[in-house]
């Protein structure tokens, strides 16, 4: 009597093999998407973050300043595209708050301030910090300030800021990953 024996199973087919393999490479591209897909919304995320420090911080609270200021400072070196000073009681206290604003050559926006009594005394002594470290309004030329007099005219005449403007366009310029980017604010000065 003859037994037939039962095929043993070794192995795969290569319809199992190919069925496999096609299962392995559809998983394989659905997380590589996914990869891509967390990586390019990390880079988003990074550049939105990176234009909010650079940008949007600085530009809110040039505009705080420049709205409630009450005397624009012409003494030297005056008013400039890239420098303003100007004064504010913000808090309401009587004591002046001096605020200095400047685009410098080496990438910085700088606010200093400080705080003088009615006496002349220093309550709060001048305070400087960079806003932004990345700033290229100098190196791309594109004015910090721009001043506008009540007939919508830009004045061209720094001279002439501190007893015609009322109302200024800001624009702040960075550069992120090789590429410019700037926003621009206009904001008008409440107090004149």
């Amino acid at each position: 009597m003859t037994m037939r024996r039962l095929r043993t199973d070794e192995g795969f087919t290569l319809s199992e093999l190919v069925a496999a393999l096609g299962l392995l490479g559809i998983i394989l591209a659905a997380t590589w998407a996914g990869f891509q897909a967390s990586h390019n919304y990390s880079r988003l995320s990074d550049r939105q973050g990176w234009f909010a420090r650079e940008v949007s911080a600085p530009l809110l609270q040039i505009e705080r300043v420049l709205q409630q200021q009450y005397r624009i400072d012409s003494t030297s070196p005056g008013v400039t595209a890239y420098r303003i000073k100007c004064e504010t009681d913000a808090d309401n206290d009587g004591n002046r708050e001096v605020w200095e604003i400047t685009a410098t050559a080496d990438h910085r926006l700088v606010l200093s301030n400080a705080e003088i009594r009615q006496d002349g005394s220093y309550e709060r002594a001048q305070i400087s910090y960079a806003w932004s470290t990345h700033n290229y309004n100098v190196q791309t030329s594109t004015p910090l300030f721009r001043f506008y007099d009540k007939a919508g005219n830009l004045i061209t005449d720094m001279g002439d800021v501190p007893s015609k403007a009322i109302r200024a366009v800001v624009t702040v310029v960075t550069v992120y990953d090789g590429k410019q980017f700037s926003d621009s604010k206009t904001i008008l000065f409440r107090n004149r």
